[in-house]
């Protein structure tokens, strides 16, 4: 499916890291301005990389059930590093929540993106 992003803001990872669940990477991550997408029931996802030339930053751009739109900002200096790690260079799932890491519980919401890829040489110059 082709998707173009239309957004008009970015969130910033306030925190960010990598797990694994039953064998796939997860890529987890703290983003307390999507509390009014979290938690959103998924029926259907589209998303798409695109690279800010400016702030030299990746952004990860998702439409949720063909309406709710947004970008998660990864700079080169930031959250960006996590793309680097070996996890993000095959499937990985993105696991987003509102809550700061140290107080996860089992039963906090969150939303969550499965087999996402990143095409390696868009981070080639990085």
């Amino acid at each position: 499916m082709n998707y173009s992003p239309n957004i008009t803001e970015v969130h910033h990872p306030e925190d960010g890291g990598w797990t694994i669940d039953g064998g796939i990477p997860v890529l987890l991550l703290s983003i307390p301005s999507l509390d009014d997408l979290i938690p959103t029931k998924i029926n259907k996802y589209s998303y798409a990389w695109l690279y800010e030339k400016e702030m030299d930053a990746y952004i990860f751009c998702a439409r949720i059930n063909d309406k709710d739109e947004f970008g998660v900002l990864f700079s080169r200096e930031e959250a960006g590093r996590l793309l680097l790690e070996a996890d993000a260079y095959g499937e990985f799932k993105v696991v987003i929540c509102k809550e700061a890491f140290e107080n996860l519980e089992d039963d906090t919401p969150f939303i969550a993106f499965s087999r996402i890829s990143l095409d390696r040489s868009v981070l080639a110059g990085w």
